[in-house]
C-alpha cells in the first residue's frame, strides 16, 4: 500500500486531480479492476497452463490429456477476453461520466468569468478545450487505464511465475528493466514541450476558422482570400510538423522498448536451453518459462506506448484545470433588491481598464431619477459604453459607487442586479433556436398571453403571422434568418418580457435602416414606458426626446441638459448637431416614450 502512495505522490498533481473524480464511480471503478485482476491471471494461466500440459503429453503421455488441453485452453482464452471486455467497458463509462462531469464545469466556469477572462481568452481557445482537451485527449484516459492497470497486473504475475520457475533466469530478464525507464523518461521529457505547443497551435487554428468563417464578406468584397490563405497556410503548416515531430518522438518508443526486450528474450533463450540440456530444468518448466516471457512482450510493449497518451493526459489536464481554477466575477454582495424604483446615482465614479494608463470614465457624478430617460452622446471612446457597463456590474469601477435606490451596486448580489436591469444593444444576440425560444430566454416561465403581448408592445406580430410556424420558425445561428431590424424586434419584446425596470439601449437603433428604425422607435416607445432609461446614441436625432442628455468627452461630463438647454450652450452637444445637420430649430419626428403613469 505505501508502495501504491509513493507511485501515486510522483504522479502530475494534474493527473492526480483528475484521479480525484474517480471515487464518486468506484463501483465502475472497482468492478474494472476486477476483471482487470482476472485477465491477468488467465494470462499468467495460460503459461502455466501450457508448461503442465507439456509435461503430461509429451512426458507422461496421459490419454484423457488430448481432450483436455484444448477445452482447458478455449476455457482460459473465454476467461481471459471476456474480462477483457468487462475492464474496457465499465473503465470507458466511469471516464465518460467523468468528461461529462469536467465540460460541465468548464462551460459553468466560462459562463462566470469576468470580462477580463474573455478578452484574455479567444474562442478558438475555449473550443479547443472542449474538442480537443476534453474530448480527444482525456477520452483515452479510460483505455490508458486499463491498460496501464491490467498490463502491470500481468506483468507482475507473469513475473511472479518466472521467479518461481527459475529465478536466475529472471534475474538476467530483469536486467533490461533499467534500459527502459531511462528510455521512456527522455521520451516523455520532449513529448510534453511538443504537445503543449500543439494544443495552443490547435487553439490558434480554430480561432483562425472562425474568424474568417464569420467575416467571410469582408474577406469577399475585399478579395483577401490570398491573405486569409496564407494566414491559415502558416499556422496549418505549424500544426503539421509539431504532430509529425510528436508521432516521430512517440513512435521511437514502443520498437525500442521491443528491440531491448527481444534481446533480454534471446539472452534468456539461449541460458534456458543450456539448462534443460544439463538437465536443471524440465521441457515443461520451459515451456511455461518461454511462454511468459513471450506474453511478457505485448503488455510490456502496450505500457511503453502509453507513454504518448499520458504525456497528451497530462498537458490537456494542465489546460482544462487552468481553466477551472480561473477566478470567477466577484459576487460579494449579500443585499437583494426588492420593489425597486429607478434611481441610480453615479458618485465619483472613475473606471480604467486593465493595462491602460487613462480612464475610460473620469469622476462621474450624476442623478437619474426613477422612470428618468438619460441620453450619453460623444465622440467614440468617450466612455459612453464603458458607463453603461458599469450598472450591471460588467465591469467594475476602479473607485466611485453607483447606487440604485441608495443601495451600492457592490454590495447586491449578481443575480438581483441583473434582475433589475434590461439591456437592448446594437449588437443583438439571438441564439438557434425559434423565436418563441429567443423572446423568453431568461424568462421561460411566461404565458402565452404575456408572450403574446410583448410581441404586440415590440411591433412584431404583423412579422409573425405572416410566418406559416409562426413564433416557432427557427432564427438560424446568430438569427442569421432574420433582418437587423427583426432581431432587434426580438431583443425588445425579450426585454418587455423581463419586465426591469432599469433599460440600457446601446445604439439600439443605429444599424437599421429607415423602416426598421421607425418600428424599432416604436417598440421603443413602449418598452422604456415608466423605466429608467439610458440610451447610447451617436445619431443624436434620436435623443431629442430624453429627459436628460448628458455630454462626454475623454471620460469626463462636459454639460448636461435637455435638448433645448444644450443647443441654446452652444457647447459641445451643439458642435456634435451642427456635425450631423441638426439645426437649432429641426423638428424630429421620432417616437416620444409614452407617458409616464
Amino acid at each position: 500500500m505505501n508502495l501504491l502512495s509513493k507511485y501515486y505522490n510522483k504522479l502530475d498533481p494534474n493527473l492526480r486531480r483528475l484521479a480525484s473524480y474517480l471515487p464518486k464511480y468506484r463501483w465502475l471503478v472497482g468492478g474494472a479492476i476486477a476483471c482487470m485482476v482476472i485477465a491477468a491471471a488467465s494470462s499468467s494461466l495460460v503459461a502455466s497452463l501450457l508448461g503442465k500440459l507439456t509435461d503430461l503429453g509429451f512426458y507422461n503421455k496421459q490419454a484423457w490429456i488430448v481432450v483436455a488441453a484444448p477445452i482447458a485452453l478455449i476455457a482460459v482464452s473465454f476467461l481471459h477476453g471476456g474480462s477483457m471486455f468487462l475492464s474496457n467497458y465499465l473503465l470507458s463509462r466511469a471516464s465518460q461520466f467523468l468528461l461529462q462531469e469536467l465540460r460541465q464545469q468548464l462551460f459553468a466556469k466560462i459562463l462566470r468569468w469576468p470580462a477580463t477572462a474573455y478578452q484574455n481568452n479567444s474562442t478558438g481557445l475555449i473550443a479547443s478545450k472542449f474538442v480537443n482537451e476534453a474530448n480527444v485527449a482525456l477520452s483515452k484516459a479510460a483505455k490508458s487505464a486499463v491498460i496501464l492497470v491490467r498490463d502491470s497486473l500481468q506483468i507482475v504475475g507473469l513475473s511472479v511465475m518466472l521467479v518461481w520457475h527459475n529465478v536466475s533466469l529472471m534475474v538476467v530478464t530483469l536486467l533490461i528493466a533499467p534500459l527502459i525507464v531511462w528510455l521512456l523518461r527522455t521520451i516523455s521529457r520532449k513529448l510534453k514541450d511538443v504537445m503543449a505547443s500543439s494544443q495552443q497551435n490547435i487553439a490558434t487554428l480554430l480561432s483562425r476558422v472562425q474568424e474568417s468563417y464569420e467575416a467571410h464578406t469582408v474577406v469577399k468584397i475585399t478579395n483577401a482570400y490570398d491573405i486569409e490563405m496564407n494566414r491559415f497556410a502558416g499556422i496549418n503548416d505549424e500544426v503539421r510538423k509539431l504532430v509529425l515531430r510528436m508521432t516521430k518522438i512517440g513512435s521511437v518508443g514502443t520498437p525500442a522498448t521491443q528491440l531491448i526486450g527481444m534481446l533480454g528474450v534471446a539472452v534468456v533463450l539461449g541460458v534456458a536451453l543450456v539448462q534443460v540440456q544439463h538437465g536443471l530444468m524440465t521441457m515443461g518448466d520451459f515451456v511455461t518459462f518461454l511462454t511468459a516471457m513471450l506474453l511478457i512482450l505485448p503488455p510490456l510493449r502496450r505500457i511503453t506506448s502509453l507513454n504518448a497518451t499520458v504525456v497528451m493526459m497530462t498537458v490537456a489536464a494542465q489546460s482544462i484545470f487552468a481553466t477551472l481554477d480561473e477566478p470567477e466575477e466577484k459576487d460579494a454582495g449579500t443585499a437583494e433588491l426588492k420593489n425597486v424604483k429607478g434611481e441610480v446615482v453615479f458618485d465619483h465614479v472613475t473606471m480604467r481598464y486593465p493595462n491602460t494608463d487613462h480612464d475610460a470614465v473620469h469622476d462621474f457624478n450624476l442623478t437619474v431619477r426613477p422612470g428618468e430617460s438619460m441620453a450619453l452622446v460623444g465622440a467614440s471612446g468617450s466612455g459612453k459604453t464603458t458607463l453603461v457597463n458599469l450598472p450591471p456590474r460588467f465591469w467594475n469601477p476602479t473607485s466611485g459607487w453607483i447606487l440604485i435606490d441608495g443601495v451600492d451596486t457592490q454590495d447586491v448580489t449578481l443575480t438581483s442586479l441583473r434582475r433589475n436591469i434590461a439591456v437592448v444593444s446594437q449588437d443583438v444576440i439571438l441564439f438557434d433556436g425559434t423565436i418563441r425560444d429567443n423572446i423568453i430566454y431568461g424568462t421561460p416561465d411566461s404565458t402565452d398571453d404575456d408572450i403574446a403581448k410583448a410581441v404586440e408592445a415590440a411591433a412584431l406580430k404583423d412579422f409573425i403571422d405572416s410566418l406559416p410556424d409562426g413564433l416557432n420558425t427557427p432564427v438560424g445561428e446568430g438569427g442569421s434568418r432574420l433582418s437587423g431590424g427583426q432581431k432587434q424586434r426580438v431583443s425588445i419584446a425579450r426585454a418587455l418580457l423581463k419586465n426591469a425596470p432599469i433599460l440600457i439601449l446601446d445604439e439600439a437603433t443605429s444599424a437599421l435602416d429607415a423602416e426598421s428604425e421607425q418600428a424599432v422607435k416604436i417598440a421603443l416607445a413602449h418598452l422604456m414606458k415608466d423605466r429608467t432609461t439610458f440610451i447610447v446614441a451617436h445619431r443624436l436625432s434620436t435623443v431629442e426626446n430624453a429627459d436628460k442628455i448628458v455630454a462626454m468627452a475623454d471620460g469626463v461630463i462636459q454639460e448636461v441638459g435637455t435638448h433645448a438647454e444644450l443647443i441654446r450652450k452652444e457647447g459641445l452637444y451643439a458642435r456634435l448637431c451642427a456635425l450631423q445637420g441638426i439645426t437649432p430649430d429641426a423638428k424630429f419626428d421620432d417616437v416620444k416614450p409614452e407617458n409616464k403613469a
